[in-house]
């Protein structure tokens, strides 16, 4: 079977070839686009933002049991006060923040030993529905790798939680069970 010529310089293939290479370079280009560094926004992350006055509360605690003694700030991103709270013989903390107040904020609270440590114990609030906060050395490894990981978004506060928990070394594998595999980590799933 012959083809003649004529019907393949019929066919569009010029304009498929042009077509084509248009599409490669614009590919190309747009692939190119996305090298911009993460800013850690989430686009479907609305602002949010205390509509009332309203009180955070809860406990504090470090590596050694509960702190009673020491000063807890609510800053914004950049370090301005928003509000301030003493612990004195009690663990337990209540801050008053105001009216309008935009999320996320930070509770940091400054203790004695902060020297030794050099760092306050942290937790960030991304949430406007929650009030109750305990905060401890783990919230505290939550902020700094979500601050890591592009800032305190909700999304961030949440991966860095899983990525922050962990499993002790000696409870990854079965090795040396005995029993009943069917109740190891809670039974078969």
């Amino acid at each position: 079977m012959t083809v003649s010529h004529d019907f393949i310089s019929a066919l569009p293939w010029k304009g498929l070839a042009k077509g084509l290479s248009i599409l490669l370079v614009s590919a190309a280009f747009l692939a190119g686009c996305g090298e911009q560094a993460n800013t850690g926004a989430a686009l479907n992350e609305t602002e949010q933002k205390y509509e009332k006055e309203v009180t955070l509360s809860g406990t504090v605690s470090d590596q050694k049991g509960p702190v009673t003694k020491g000063r807890i700030l609510a800053t914004d991103e950049k370090g301005n006060i928003i509000s301030s709270a003493t612990l004195e013989n009690t663990n337990r903390y209540s801050l008053v923040i105001p009216a309008g107040t935009l999320l996320p904020i930070l509770l940091q609270v400054h203790t004695e030993a902060e020297p030794q440590t050099g760092k306050p114990l942290t937790l960030a609030v991304a949430e406007a529905t929650m009030t109750n906060y305990n905060i401890n050395p783990l919230t505290t490894a939550i902020a700094e790798k979500a601050k890591s990981m592009g800032g305190y978004t909700r999304k961030n506060l949440m991966a860095a939680a899983v990525l922050s928990t962990s499993v002790p070394d000696e409870d990854k594998t079965s090795s040396g069970f005995r029993g009943d595999p069917t109740k190891n980590y809670g039974g078969w799933h």
